[in-house]
């Protein structure tokens, strides 16, 4: 009798562990919202043609891409080397809009956001380029901060 009484109070401790869930301090929507602003900072950082403001929203230390050619990019440095000198021949965009954007959650530091765009750019050649496609960021706040860890891009034709 006291064996299966021990068994019985293992097996209600063990499934009580079991069940037991990291403490979250914010909601889904709340770290939904997050993401989107974090989004919002960057998308307002390419408007205004801030540069270093613009690569402040990515993980040094951990990202990667895949590029609309298909290619991939294993390092931040390799990616700011590669993007730098075509944000340089920006002067100003006309538009750019991001319709739709949806934001998963998956966990309190791991979010997925996907999005289609459009824009209009002016270069200073005074060339108007108009651009479109589709894209996915992989954001995480391990560091405390949301950054964008991986992205992938397509181009509409």
């Amino acid at each position: 009798m006291k064996s299966n009484f021990a068994v019985l109070c293992f097996a209600f401790l063990f499934a009580g562990c079991g069940s037991l869930r990291p403490v979250v301090s914010h909601s889904q929507n709340d770290l939904k919202s997050e993401v989107e602003a974090a989004f919002n900072d960057l998308v307002d950082a390419a408007k205004n043609g801030d540069i270093e403001r613009y690569f402040s929203f990515f993980d040094q230390d951990t990202f990667t891409a895949l590029t609309a050619d298909g290619s991939t990019i294993a390092t931040f440095d390799a990616f700011r080397e590669r993007v730098a000198p075509q944000l340089e021949f920006i002067e100003r965009y006309n538009s750019l809009e991001f319709d739709p954007v949806k934001v998963s959650v998956l966990d309190s530091s791991n979010a997925v956001l996907v999005n289609e765009y459009s824009a209009e750019v002016v270069l200073k050649s005074g060339d108007i380029v108009a651009a479109s496609g589709a894209g996915t960021q992989v954001w995480s706040k391990r560091t405390g901060v949301w950054k964008l860890v991986h992205v992938s891009d397509s181009i509409k034709r």
